[in-house]
């Protein structure tokens, strides 16, 4: 798959690609370019013997202005996505955030409720219960979160996800009065 990228894209001076098994994602700063690229991959991957599935390829701008381009790979219209996954991180068509943290969230809700009956067991002590939810909620929260560019208000989502868990935990409710306050 190496030679077949390195054949499609001629232009070695920056990055236009990313390769992952049997899944790659092109980059191009217009579309006539990415079209192009398209094109020269499908035309190694045939040198090849191989083909490029048109019912599994899609294709995704990702710009702050509504724009719709349509690609092809040999007449045959690629779909337009909103969103992709790669590699675990969502890409969206807008290049938010949001999503990403939205399904993160969902994740490590699922992983605290998962925890629950532990979190709960008034037998184990709470700084076991601590080491619990820092090394499985935590991390299940903020996987890749090196990259996020974050807003207070996709802070303060991260932080009720994480507070709702640590509520479980101590077994305590929101009528209690705890807030779920950040410290800077």
């Amino acid at each position: 798959m190496d030679r077949i990228a390195q054949a499609a894209n001629p232009d070695q001076e920056c990055l236009n690609e990313l390769l992952f098994a049997d899944d790659q994602a092109l980059f191009s700063p217009d579309k006539d370019t990415l079209q192009e690229h398209i094109n020269q991959l499908n035309r190694q991957c045939e040198a090849h013997g191989m083909r490029i599935n048109i019912k599994k390829t899609e294709a995704i701008i990702i710009s702050r202005n509504k724009t719709t381009t349509a690609f092809n790979i040999e007449g045959n219209a690629l779909l337009n996505a909103t969103e992709f996954k790669y590699l675990s991180s969502i890409f969206t068509k807008y290049g938010r955030i949001d999503r990403e943290i939205e399904v993160r969230c969902q994740k490590a809700n699922s992983i605290s409720y998962q925890l629950a009956p532990l979190l709960k067991h008034e037998s184990i002590p709470i700084a076991t219960k601590a080491r619990l939810i820092n090394s499985i909620f935590l991390t299940t929260l903020t996987y890749q979160c090196q990259t996020w560019p974050l807003t207070q208000g996709l802070k303060n989502k991260l932080v009720t996800c994480e507070m709702r868990c640590l509520r479980k935990a101590v077994e305590l409710i929101r009528q209690d009065g705890i807030k779920s306050e950040m410290k800077s």
